[in-house]
């Protein structure tokens, strides 16, 4: 089995000089560099500008980006302050009067200020799981996936028809795979790895953060 190389590894080869390295780098977090940039409403041809520049700027700053547990905060929080920047940039004679000065210089009203935080969080969230299933791999990356992919209930009899396992070994199976994934994500920075979290996530929604786009 091929052996998933970690964000602290393809950041170390791509000081190196690794090409290859750098496109798996930028494959693996393009989706949530776009998730952020999406949601702040830019022109098309900024929206290119931003992704462009994010990337442009962790190329500069490889040496300073050391823990691999950061690298996905560090990519969320610039691609960020670069949309805040390009937005007061394209809607510069257009400032609210309830409008709240940003240190930068940029504007934002209170209520889209605490909207753009909560999403914020919710993508990185979502963006850890996502690596945290892909180190998990295997079945348990395959059963997760088919018990968390949609807001809809799962179909036992299907998911044990589909990965070949009986309907009673679900249950134990799942547990099990979460603990794993528990820890995993406790490496990269999000829960306690203990699997509380997870756990609890699960009884407030049916999608912790999986989707069916992670593979």
């Amino acid at each position: 089995m091929a052996t998933f190389p970690t964000d602290g590894t393809l950041l170390e080869r791509c000081r190196a000089g690794d090409t290859r390295a750098w496109d798996a780098l930028v494959m693996r977090h393009r989706r949530l560099v776009w998730s952020v940039i999406l949601k702040h409403r830019l022109r098309d041809e900024t929206r290119e500008d931003v992704f462009q520049q994010v990337f442009s700027a962790l190329v500069e700053h490889l040496d300073s980006v050391r823990e691999e547990a950061a690298l996905a905060s560090w990519l969320a929080t610039t691609t960020r302050r670069l949309c805040w920047q390009s937005s007061a940039r394209d809607r510069r004679t257009e400032a609210r009067e309830s409008a709240l000065e940003r240190p930068d210089g940029t504007r934002s009203d209170p209520a889209e200020e605490r909207e753009d935080r909560a999403g914020f969080a919710a993508l990185l969230e979502r963006q850890l799981v996502r690596e945290g299933l892909e180190r998990l791999g295997g079945k348990c990356r395959e059963l997760l996936e088919a018990l968390f992919g949609s807001n809809e209930e799962p179909n036992y009899a299907l998911i044990s028809e589909r990965l070949g396992i009986r309907v009673g070994s679900i249950g134990p199976t799942r547990a099990r795979c979460l603990e794993k994934l528990a820890s995993i994500l406790g490496g990269l920075g999000l829960g306690d790895g203990t699997g509380n979290d997870l756990r609890d996530r699960e009884t407030r929604t049916r999608n912790p953060g999986i989707d069916q786009e992670s593979g």
